[in-house]
């Protein structure tokens, strides 16, 4: 449970927070006007309302595409040990692969390749199938959990609350409030409502990904 909050509270896992600060600017913006009876265009207003929804949409995106992360299965590898400890074994199959993988490295270096080169070549040699089978983890990508959502979605109510209690007390209704507490509400759903999307996707490239390994 203690890791699971930690993640929920991993706060700065959130990427690209500009955009989505851009967006909530614009909302805010949108919204005084909208409230304010000033002399607009309704279509103007109705235009603005879509964009900031549109840049939110946009953020969800470029977020989500911004945690996936190739699997290290899959990337270059030029470290013997790291790349043993991944894989599916008892540990003395480890320290015997990892003793076995190390001596190929070495004939290789005697051969004129750099220990780097080396490193990378005994790995390469033995991603075989059988050895792939090994892993862990033989998806393509490791994706988020995205908990963060979460957590950013529990800071936003708690503010609903704490300005709205505060709010109350000290000053009367305004349209100030009003617009701060709607935003609050409207991301603090947005989040969690983003948070099933991204499960949602990573259920659907995960299965992609599975039936392309069989």
């Amino acid at each position: 449970m203690s890791q699971f909050i930690r993640k929920m509270f991993s706060l700065n896992d959130i990427k690209y927070s500009w955009i989505l600060l851009l967006s909530m600017i614009l909302c805010f913006l949108i919204f005084y006007i909208d409230r304010a009876d000033f002399l607009i265009d309704s279509a103007i207003v109705t235009t603005g309302y879509l964009l900031s929804f549109t840049i939110a949409v946009l953020w969800g995106a470029i977020n989500y595409i911004g945690h996936i992360r190739m699997n290290v299965m899959y990337q270059k590898q030029n470290n013997i040990h790291a790349y043993v400890a991944q894989l599916a074994l008892s540990q003395e199959d480890k320290w015997e692969l990892q003793a076995y993988l190390e001596d190929f490295a070495e004939d290789l270096i005697q051969q004129g390749r750099t220990k780097e080169e080396a490193s990378i070549e005994a790995i390469t040699h033995f991603k075989v199938q059988e050895i792939l089978s090994l892993s862990k983890n033989t998806l393509l990508f490791n994706l988020h959990a995205h908990y963060y959502l979460l957590g950013w979605s529990i800071l936003a109510f708690a503010l609903f609350i704490v300005i709205g209690v505060f709010w109350i007390t000290l000053f009367t209704s305004s349209t100030l409030m009003l617009i701060v507490e709607s935003m609050l509400i409207a991301y603090s759903l947005g989040f969690v409502g983003l948070f099933f999307v991204y499960k949602l996707f990573d259920a659907m490239i995960y299965r992609k990904l599975e039936e392309n390994v069989r």
